[in-house]
């Protein structure tokens, strides 16, 4: 279902208690408890913990693999270069099919 994460707490500035809302797979949810789970797979399908972000399309499958206990870094891009990514990440795709 989820990914959870352990290290610096973050802080809610706001109500907790949000109104359930939708949710997609990758969304980093923040609980009371400040850490932070990203929603994989299986994941419900709403949830009422604030959200801070998504893991990009294009890095999910890395995440997926990451052992237990690894450190994870983010780093905020922007919406057109998430999409050009993942466009990179098809052609590679596609032509490594290509190749079988």
């Amino acid at each position: 279902m989820g990914m959870r994460l352990e290290g610096s707490k973050i802080k809610n500035i706001v109500n907790t208690n949000i109104r359930s809302e939708g949710l997609i797979k990758g969304v980093i949810q923040v609980p009371a408890d400040g850490n932070p789970i990203i929603m994989l797979s299986d994941h419900g399908t709403i949830g009422g913990y604030p959200k801070i972000g998504v893991v990009a399309t294009v890095d999910y499958d890395k995440l997926v693999q990451i052992p237990s206990g690894s450190k994870i870094r983010f780093k905020e891009i922007k919406l057109s270069d998430a999409e050009t990514l993942f466009k990179l990440y098809e052609m590679e795709t596609n032509n490594l099919i290509l190749q079988i």
